[in-house]
């Protein structure tokens, strides 16, 4: 008999903070799993950590490999899962311990669905910072595809820490894509969403989603342009006439956002480049009328007070990106 439950857990480099992710699972009142998790080359303590929850329950595998990053290691975890439902877990974050119990309940709510997640904590590792499903957003259920495609800033319903995923789903999606180590979540969505995805999820918080601190700027920068290289993917691969006039949408805001971040880069070092990045920015996304008005602001004249309107926008670009 297969197990109901495959946690996959990619890490790299997490050997202070592993033990604790793992301890998360071996908490869950859900019993029924085996864990995977993928040493992607750790040059710290991370494997030996890994082995001695190995040693200690035997539900948990250790499989090595070079690091090719966490699409790739994902992927090997999956060739060797036997669950139904695959649950994904990174090497950073917690479970809070009825979150398998919670998601399984859903599934049998909805018998249809194939991708359940959870509402999440932003987390510092000690104190939980914001809840990331506010209230007033809705929940995303059913068959949110159109959301999907276009859905940049927000594009997957919650950290895919959260996530459970009948096995049958990601086996015809085809898994992550390994040229993708930033946005492969939203990839591998949008994917799903050409084999009849249905999502089902709970408002609850069941999750912790670590936040490390960082340099914010080329984190974002990373983002978006992974974001632009997905639409694109994607929108030469759909199969839904109705999904395409959305695509060509979204990947035009995908790279708007993509020249107003380069143009929040440059501030400090180029800041002449700048209006240039705004003016790309609008043509890229005409609808956005604020754009325009910001680039007339940072090419206005010095002598008709240039300097203060310039200013106003680059506050607001550091503010935003």
């Amino acid at each position: 008999m297969a197990t109901p439950v495959s946690i996959i857990i990619p890490a790299f480099n997490c050997g202070s903070v592993i033990a604790e992710t793992l301890e998360s699972v071996r908490s869950q009142t859900f019993k029924d799993f085996e864990a995977i998790v993928v040493d992607d080359g750790s040059t710290d303590g991370t494997a030996s950590v890994i082995r001695s929850f190995c040693e200690l329950d035997s539900r948990f595998c250790l499989i090595g490999q070079p690091n090719t990053g966490v699409s790739s290691a994902r992927n090997k975890a999956l060739s060797r899962a036997r669950g139904e439902w695959i649950a994904f877990l990174d090497g950073d974050d917690v479970w809070l311990p009825a979150k398998l119990d919670r998601q399984m309940e859903l599934s049998r709510q909805d018998p249809k669905a194939n991708y359940l997640f959870a509402n999440f904590y932003f987390w510092d590792g000690r104190n939980d910072l914001q809840i990331g499903l506010e209230q007033h957003r809705a929940l995303p259920e059913g068959d949110v595809s159109h959301d999907l495609v276009f859905n940049v800033s927000h594009a997957c319903p919650a950290s895919m820490s959260t996530a459970v995923v009948r096995r049958e789903m990601l086996l015809a999606a085809g898994a992550f894509d390994s040229q993708f180590s930033t946005s492969e979540d939203w990839d591998l969505l949008l994917r799903m969403a050409e084999h009849g995805l249905r999502v089902r999820g709970t408002r609850e918080p069941l999750v912790r989603y670590r936040r490390w601190k960082g340099n914010i700027t080329n984190q974002k920068l990373r983002i978006v342009e992974s974001n632009v290289r997905v639409l694109e993917k994607n929108a030469q691969m759909t199969r839904r006439p109705e999904l395409r006039p959305l695509y060509k949408r979204s990947l035009a805001l995908a790279q708007s956002e993509r020249e107003l971040v380069r143009a929040r880069a440059m501030i400090d070092a180029t800041p002449k480049q700048i209006p240039a990045a705004i003016w790309r920015a609008w043509q890229f996304y005409p609808r956005r009328l604020r754009w325009l008005l910001r680039f007339m602001l940072v090419a206005w004249p010095k002598s008709l007070g240039g300097d203060v309107t310039a200013h106003i926008v680059h506050r607001k670009l550091v503010q935003k990106f």
